[in-house]
């Protein structure tokens, strides 16, 4: 859980020596090179550029039918040759496929008028064809004269519409709507178009299965090119003085020793030196592995700053609890289960595959877990005194589920202590400063809200229920716990009020004291946002609460067409089957959304206010 610490090198060698020592530094790759800002870095591409290379395997990639890979080796040239027909073919494919969908509307339009070839004008004698798709009640209001004036006739009818064909010289006037442009072809010549298109169709998906026997071979190519343009910028980018160039980057601390020995190895001077106040460096996170899947999930956000902190494992265990309270069933999380397990092999092919998949395993696991607290698998309920029955979280009886208040209340309890964790972090990052202590009065405020609104609640009864456990009248709970809340509200927003400000404090100059004022003032406008915030983790109760309805909902439709004589076990189980998938499918969307909207927006906004750069090292792209 670290923000990585990183030195600033400089590397200064012979220019010759230049190529060389950007082709090392490459393979060592822990090297972040630094944008000099004021370098061209557009390159010169001799081979195929990456934008072809990547569309050429999305495409392959993207075919359902794959056939096994070349063992043999291929040339650049013929790699490029293979790029070359697959961009043709794709190209080719959506050009046929947009011809077809526009042919196949033009064929549904046409298709009522018959199969004719529109007449040249010379050979209507300066007449014209006008087509009308006109309702029955748009016939019945059509003028007399036109029907007498003009050779009007009826070709065609349904059930909704009337085809008229009208020869005059040019649009009859008094028409209900506008005449119709058909396609000069004639029906029959359309439709052996769009079979050519079909056939056309068919023999290209054939050379796209075959060509994704090169699938292996143009992602090598891709590497290749992408570790190429890689040194092409890193050059762009040294400074060079006579026959002398300097290369500066960032590098982990813990690697200085590796690029020592390297420029000692290929002599060069390397200078180090730690990051200065105000430099802002690149973002390097390091977390164990189990926990580095949730990195994504923050880093799909932000980046945090470097002198910011690491979210990841509040973002790994907030974000897991909150995609299970959305689920909300023990049924649910074991089909997401099987469908991790199905995707295992393949998830497990590159680093970012198998990040995801431990956290998803972790997040399945929490939605097991959570559901059997809970007493719901797919909607039904644990007998009772069965051993599920027995690890349900019960209020007065019955699962909390079932209880909307108590649920009500431990989201936004929820909701309160992530927020409080939130300012905690900010206070210990500015710890030895004042301003520290105007997070410590943002999380003291919010426990004191809490603590309010506990002792007013009448549903679920806090009080009586601490009565209960604890001894003492429940009025006298009510009267300690308001008191305590009024005093933590009270003394926390004080501190918000003084110390929002990172001015100084014991500042000779009344100009300090002033905007020291006001920048509280500015400070307790945020307590609409904390308020707001904190009601914002009601969202978890809420499409908890509609999953768990939804799946009940479903059960009883399947019960009741079950009942349907003949095929009702049939008509059953599709209902169960439909119902459930479909609820399912929502709640993992949002899950996914509100889980990461929770701790993206509320929580980051609250800890996570510096957005600094990703580290990305020079390193090779092919062979990894």
């Amino acid at each position: 859980m670290a923000i990585v610490p990183l030195q600033r090198v400089t590397l200064i060698g012979e220019l010759r020596f230049r190529d060389k020592v950007i082709f090392e530094l490459q393979r060592m790759g822990c090297v972040h090179v630094v944008d000099r800002g004021d370098a061209d870095e557009r390159t010169d591409h001799t081979a195929m550029s990456q934008n072809d290379l990547k569309s050429a395997i999305a495409f392959l990639q993207r075919c359902p039918e794959q056939r096994p890979p070349f063992s043999h080796s291929a040339t650049s040239d013929e790699i490029k040759r293979i790029a070359e027909k697959v961009l043709q073919t794709e190209s080719e494919s959506r050009a046929l496929a947009e011809e077809r969908e526009s042919l196949a509307e033009t064929i549904e339009q046409n298709r009522p008028w018959g199969n004719f070839q529109l007449p040249s004008p010379d050979e209507l004698r300066g007449f014209r064809l006008f087509f009308y798709r006109l309702t029955p009640r748009q016939v019945r209001e059509l003028v007399a004269d036109v029907k007498s004036n003009f050779n009007a006739n009826r070709i065609n009818r349904d059930r909704q519409h009337e085809y008229w064909v009208i020869i005059a010289d040019q649009p009859p006037a008094g028409m209900p709507c506008e005449p119709e442009v058909l396609d000069a072809r004639p029906l029959e010549q359309l439709n052996l178009r769009l079979f050519e298109i079909d056939q056309r169709r068919e023999a290209l998906q054939v050379e796209r299965i075959a060509l994704t026997r090169w699938l292996d071979h143009l992602e090598q190519e891709l590497g290749v090119v992408q570790d190429e343009t890689a040194r092409a910028i890193a050059t762009k980018r040294s400074r060079v003085d006579g026959p002398v160039f300097a290369l500066q980057g960032w590098i982990p601390a813990r690697q200085m020793a590796s690029l020592e020995t390297f420029a000692r190895e290929n002599m060069l001077v390397c200078l180090s030196r730690a990051p200065k106040t105000d430099e802002q460096p690149p973002t390097l996170l390091s977390n164990p592995r189990p926990i580095a899947g949730a990195e994504g999930a923050v880093t799909f956000f932000m980046t945090p700053g470097y002198r910011a902190w690491d979210p990841t494992w509040v973002m790994y265990f907030s974000f897991a609890a909150f995609f299970a309270m959305i689920l909300a069933d023990a049924g649910y999380g074991l089909v997401l289960g099987v469908i991790l397990a199905c995707l295992a092999p393949s998830l497990g092919r590159t680093e970012a595959g198998q990040r995801f998949r431990q956290l998803a395993t972790f997040m399945v696991l929490v939605t097991i877990v959570y559901g059997l607290a809970i007493g719901s698998f797919f909607g039904f309920t644990p007998a009772e005194g069965s051993w599920l029955d027995s690890v349900v979280i019960k209020s007065n009886g019955r699962s909390i589920m079932q209880d909307r208040e108590a649920m009500m209340l431990v989201s936004a309890t929820i909701g309160v202590f992530h927020l409080v964790l939130a300012n905690a972090v900010v206070a210990w990052r500015w710890l030895g400063s004042g301003y520290a202590f105007s997070s410590v009065g943002w999380a003291i405020a919010l426990i004191g809200g809490w603590l309010l609104a506990l002792a007013q609640l009448p549903k679920p009864d806090v009080m009586a229920l601490l009565a209960d456990w604890l001894g003492s009248q429940a009025s006298q709970w009510t009267e300690a716990v308001t008191q305590t809340g009024s005093w933590m509200l009270g003394s926390g927003l004080v501190l918000v009020f003084l110390f929002s400000s990172v001015r100084p404090v014991f500042s000779p100059c009344p100009r300090d004291w002033l905007w020291r004022g006001l920048d509280g003032l500015m400070g307790l406008t945020s307590v609409s946002k904390a308020f707001g915030d904190a009601l914002s983790y009601l969202r978890l109760f809420a499409l908890g609460l509609a999953s768990a309805q939804l799946a009940i909902v479903f059960n009883q439709l399947a019960s009741d067409a079950a009942r349907v004589q003949g095929a009702g076990i049939l008509l059953g189980t599709l209902v169960f089957l439909l119902g459930h998938t479909l609820n399912l499918l929502l709640a993992v969307v949002g899950g996914v959304v509100h889980g990461l909207r929770l701790n993206c927006i509320e929580f980051f906004s609250w800890s996570l206010t510096d957005e600094g750069q990703p580290f990305e090292a020079l390193e090779m792209k092919a062979n990894k």
